[in-house]
């Protein structure tokens, strides 16, 4: 039970920071918009903070990157609402104590292109020397940090009239997550994750010359249970840290009726509003064995959304 109480005492201070600094700030994003990407994480509602996954934890939560797994690496093709094509690239090596990871994803067209490259690193607190005082009370916690680079530019579209708007941005965002193994319970892992907690772009406009604006941050609770190698649920729960947004909650789960597939299934929505903002998600994971170590998984994930329903369809090499 002491254990159990640690880990919330440690984050608590750290969430009410970025709720009080966010306070007076829009927390929708203009640009650089997380539309959840990865057709495994997506088909599970996108509660995914603490399921321990190497391909995608550069982007989701960097710290599962130290709590093992193959080898991966992926693409994932979108067109959200039928309008804004997603190519995302992702690969990880995670390993038992550390590991490391990278994603690149690109959206939009010339009217306004957006890229996004990231590095991750993880480690655990049993090879982590300056995490080895919560060892002792926190065994199984791992690290991780994700590093990106956003590149921006827009206007460059042909089919505009004079005195088109054209310009470019360059900037910067640092992401952070826990990952905690409980120890005591077999399958049940805890996660925190801050988004963007660093962040900055500087735009070059041709109307408004140069100026600076982030991307709202984000904290991300999550839940992970595995009760056996065929089941697998997930809670995520991210709090509203600014004025204009609301609490929001997702819960996935993911069934292998065989062991070459998985049938996935989630739902996300806010919380205490009137408006839900409800995604549903359905998705399927086959995998193709090439070896004795080698995997080929395909997957389609279908988002229901209020405005547009979309596909997402994926291919990853696992080893």
């Amino acid at each position: 039970m002491k254990t159990m109480r640690t880990l919330p005492a440690l984050l608590l201070p750290g969430l009410l920071a970025c709720t009080a600094a966010a306070q007076d700030l829009s927390g929708i994003p203009g640009a650089f918009a997380d539309i959840g990407l990865g057709t495994r994480p997506l088909g599970m509602g996108g509660a995914y903070v603490a399921v321990q996954d190497g391909e995608n934890a550069a982007r989701w939560n960097p710290a599962a990157l130290a709590r093992g797994g193959p080898r991966a690496a992926g693409f994932t093709w979108t067109n959200q609402f039928n309008l804004i094509p997603y190519n995302y690239l992702t690969a990880g090596i995670p390993g038992k104590s550390w590991g490391v990871g990278l994603f690149a994803e690109t959206a939009g067209d010339d009217v306004l292109r957006e890229t996004t490259i990231a590095a991750a690193g993880a480690v655990s607190s049993d090879q982590a020397a300056f995490l080895a005082p919560l060892k002792r009370w926190l065994p199984g916690v791992s690290l991780g940090l994700t590093a990106k680079v956003r590149l921006a530019s827009y206007g460059n579209n042909t089919d505009s009239g004079p005195g088109q708007v054209t310009g470019d941005a360059f900037g910067y965002g640092l992401d952070i997550g826990l990952l905690w193994t409980v120890p005591k319970i077999k399958g049940l892992s805890m996660a925190l994750v801050g988004r963007d907690l660093v962040n900055v772009i500087n735009w070059n406009s041709s109307a408004k010359g140069s100026y600076g604006e982030g991307v709202p941050a984000a904290v991300v609770y999550g839940l992970a249970y595995q009760p056996s190698r065929r089941t697998l649920l997930a809670l995520d729960l991210q709090p509203a840290l600014y004025g204009d947004t609301h609490w929001r909650t997702a819960v996935g789960v993911e069934m292998r009726p065989f062991s070459a597939i998985a049938l996935r299934g989630g739902v996300a929505q806010n919380l205490g509003s009137r408006w839900l903002n409800r995604d549903v998600t359905l998705g399927i994971g086959v995998d193709v064995e090439l070896g004795a170590r080698s995997t080929l998984q395909a997957g389609v994930a279908y988002l229901f959304d209020e405005l547009v329903n979309t596909p997402r369809v994926s291919l990853s090499f696992l080893w």
